[in-house]
């Protein structure tokens, strides 16, 4: 417990405005239900900035705008998008008498706008600071506590040269070395980081640790970044965006069908990560904006009950059948689907959050 006081009292300010910009991506989020939810004409009851008790709010037309207490995202609610609502026969601005395609697009909008924001957000970095990229070479970028990588001596920036005695010459092969000698001592040649290029090499042994077969050391490959002009910028954003979105879809692929192991992280570790880059600075910042904005786009067009890909399932199905599926049926699928979610969110941050920082 102790550890996690200290934590909290060391990082306290800096958790605090990663909270906020985690946040921010939920009211963007909202924000694209709501801009969709107006174009077709629908009443937007309210726009919450936060959930719980409201401690603000203010009308300007239907629209009633809110700041509640807990600043974890928020909140928007459209007439007629919950099962059961009070209203008017024939309600024409009500979200349930609207056509399918209509309320498909109104829950679309949401993860949509989350990957939009991820793609300007890119742009912006490749233009200015530079969008931070894994660096081909074989260069060490960090290094986890504890890990082989650091028993054995090696450092962030150290270039490895020779595994074993031959030569390597990017990162995928320093990778395939290791993870091809699980439990086995390899021989490394390192130029250290800022040493001249003349300097002779320091020898290290690294033991990789054995992760069911597999060689792991802990470290991750240097960034470097990437800058363009305006024109390319725009490009490069693009591109980079879709590229990050496919790896961890792939990642996910893996991790579901038993291929790579995945380590899970709840609220607390995301503000954990989210913090450790704010005080990085401003660039790793906005890149980690960039990672986590990308990642709830892809959470919540995955078709599971209560998310928004859930729903967009449903309203699929009745585009295609030209009806809609049983009403009961799908609310009992998403208030089970509702409560798996808190569970697994619960499970995460309870045994995989908190007791990592217990175990400090």
């Amino acid at each position: 417990m102790n550890a996690v006081l200290d934590w909290l009292v060391g990082w306290g300010p800096v958790v605090l405005v990663a909270v906020l910009a985690f946040g921010l991506l939920i009211v963007v989020h909202e924000l694209g239900h709501f801009l969709v939810a107006r174009l077709f004409g629908m009443r937007v009851e309210r726009f919450s900035v936060g959930f719980g008790p409201v401690l603000w709010s203010r009308k300007k037309g239907d629209t009633e705008w809110a700041v509640s207490a807990v600043p974890l995202g928020g909140y928007v609610k459209v007439a007629g998008m919950a099962p059961g609502e009070d209203l008017v026969p024939g309600d024409r601005a009500a979200f349930c008498n609207q056509p399918a395609w209509r309320r498909f697009l109104v829950i679309l909008a949401g993860p949509a706008t989350n990957y939009a924001f991820a793609v300007v957000l890119a742009v912006g970095l490749v233009a200015t600071v530079g969008l931070r990229e894994p660096d081909p070479a074989p260069v060490v970028g960090d290094v986890l506590a504890g890990g082989a990588a650091q028993r054995g001596g090696l450092a962030t920036g150290d270039r490895v040269l020779t595994v074993d005695g031959r030569t390597v010459d990017s990162w995928v092969a320093l990778v395939q070395a290791v993870r091809a000698s699980p439990g086995r001592g390899l021989a490394l040649e390192v130029r250290r980081a800022g040493a001249p290029q003349e300097s002779p090499p320091v020898r290290l042994t690294v033991r990789p640790d054995d992760a069911g077969g597999i060689g792991k050391v802990g470290m991750t490959p240097a960034l470097v970044p990437l800058k363009a002009g305006a024109g390319e910028a725009v490009v490069q954003g693009i591109r980079k965006t879709n590229a990050r979105a496919v790896a961890i879809v792939t990642d996910l692929g893996r991790v579901l069908t038993g291929q790579q192991k995945g380590e899970m992280m709840g609220p607390v570790g995301i503000a954990q990560e989210m913090a450790r880059s704010a005080r990085a600075g401003a660039g790793p910042f906005l890149m980690m904006i960039w990672l986590i904005s990308i990642m709830l786009a892809i959470f919540n067009f995955l078709p599971f009950p209560a998310l928004d890909g859930g729903r967009l399932a449903f309203l699929g199905y009745e585009i295609a059948a030209g009806r809609p599926a049983n009403q009961k049926v799908e609310g009992w699928v998403h208030a089970i689907g509702f409560v798996v979610l808190l569970a697994l969110l619960l499970g995460v941050t309870v045994f995989g959050d908190l007791a990592r920082l217990l175990r400090r």
